[in-house]
């Protein structure tokens, strides 16, 4: 297990400053939690990892990073810290704001997925240095890119449309946050 540094968040996230047990005990229709990260770089580009071909669900879907909260880490927002850190190697310095979070299931397994989706600030987002078991690519993307499903020549293939709604959330929050400065 990765250990965090230490990080800020904004004041707007301290309902998620609590442990995964807690999150899940004040919200029982849910029994998994896991969070996605949002990183942009200087650009204003958005980070997307491509997972492992050999991965058994959705191989070489691009996503962004994250992962499930685990019981040890210290809160959510540590779990999702612990994740950036383990899937990109990037370093995170601040947890600026809750961007989305959808909801999935099996339905055979009783199983109720939350997914936190927060936008970090990290040390420096040009060394990105994957996980090869759970990643094997990473690229940034514009917000006419993930409109398109294109950067480049690489087609952006993804989990489903949630995912795609969550980038494009990303870009319009971050946005709306710069119109408003």
């Amino acid at each position: 297990m990765t250990s965090t540094r230490p990080f800020e968040y904004a004041s707007s996230l301290h309902e998620f400053a609590v442990s995964e047990k807690e999150f899940l005990r004040q919200n029982l229709q849910y029994n998994v939690l896991c969070t996605g990260i949002i990183v942009f770089n200087t650009e204003g580009k958005l980070l997307l990892v491509q997972r492992a071909a050999e991965e058994s669900a959705f191989p070489n879907a691009w996503e962004i990073p994250g992962g499930k909260v685990d019981e040890s880490d210290e809160t959510l927002l540590h779990g999702a810290v612990r994740e950036l850190q383990e899937e990109t190697g990037l370093t995170a310095t601040k947890i600026v704001r809750k961007v989305a979070e959808f909801e999935f299931g099996d339905v055979k397994k009783s199983t109720r997925w939350l997914k936190q989706i927060f936008e970090m600030e990290v040390q420096n987002c040009e060394h990105v240095v994957l996980d090869p078991i759970e990643h094997q690519r990473y690229l940034w993307a514009g917000e006419d890119d993930v409109k398109q499903d294109r950067v480049g020549d690489v087609e952006l293939n993804y989990i489903n449309n949630d995912n795609k709604h969550v980038k494009l959330q990303a870009f319009r929050r971050r946005r709306e946050v710069m119109d408003q400065s």
